[in-house]
């Protein structure tokens, strides 16, 4: 399976960066410029950046423009977990559940429009939800789904829990296909602290990512806050050969 765009972009200019053509402080050229360089869109070229962003290579001073912070290359390592959160849950072996959901209806962020490649002033659903295994929060979820898509409106009662997944796969026939995010750790995010009732000064991870049909269209934004003991990470180190 091919790379997402934005992915090949972002290690296009990461190259880029490392070779020299940039160095530490430098400022990188215009969006439009450098999208225009690199013969994406602006919008999968801001999914690039942010990927460069979140690894710690670039920053960004609002209004002013995106800047090289540092030209050590970030360490990534491949890890395959389930689309779902409630496959995952239950593949670690614990009863997945959903607490406190919250389902509204607005008009689409500007930031979520390039995102969701969306009309400005369309309407989205917004979901929030605190999902748990064996009745212990552990991610604290906002999913941003496109208003064409929700074939079905999502329910869900007291007690249950509740997929957008498999929802929005066996209730509205969306086919997503495999998607990519990074995964990075979090300090004093006191609100989602709150959520998951763990220390207000503990790490918790976080993922962003925009989830794909098998065409390509974009239905699903997502940001996933995660307590830090839902993951443990067992690495298989092989020798030489």
């Amino acid at each position: 399976m091919s790379k997402p765009l934005h992915i090949s972009i972002s290690e296009r200019l990461s190259e880029m960066i490392f070779s020299g053509d940039y160095t530490e402080g430098d400022q990188l050229p215009t969006e439009p410029s450098l999208a225009k360089t690199l013969g994406v869109s602006r919008a999968t070229l801001r999914e690039a950046l942010k990927h460069l962003e979140m690894d710690g290579i670039l920053y960004r001073r609002h209004g002013i423009g995106t800047f090289v912070k540092s030209k050590a290359p970030a360490i990534t390592l491949d890890l395959s977990i389930p689309l779902s959160i409630t496959a995952m849950i239950e593949s670690l072996g614990f009863v997945p559940g959903t607490e406190d959901m919250e389902v509204v209806t607005e008009v689409v962020f500007p930031d979520d429009v390039e995102r969701l490649k969306i009309e400005p002033g369309s309407k989205v659903f917004r979901i929030t939800r605190i999902r748990t295994a064996n009745s212990q929060p552990v991610a604290y979820t906002i999913d941003i789904v496109p208003y064409w898509v929700m074939k079905k409106y999502p329910q869900w009662e007291s007690g249950s829990n509740f997929s957008l997944i498999e929802h929005l796969t066996y209730r509205c026939g969306i086919e997503l296909k495999e998607t990519s995010s990074i995964l990075m750790p979090l300090h004093d995010v006191r609100s989602v602290a709150g959520k998951l009732g763990i220390d207000a000064s503990s790490h918790i991870f976080f993922s962003e990512c925009v989830d794909y049909t098998t065409d390509n269209t974009p239905v699903l934004f997502s940001r996933e806050y995660f307590s830090p003991w839902i993951f443990r990470f067992s690495v298989r180190r092989k020798p030489l050969k």
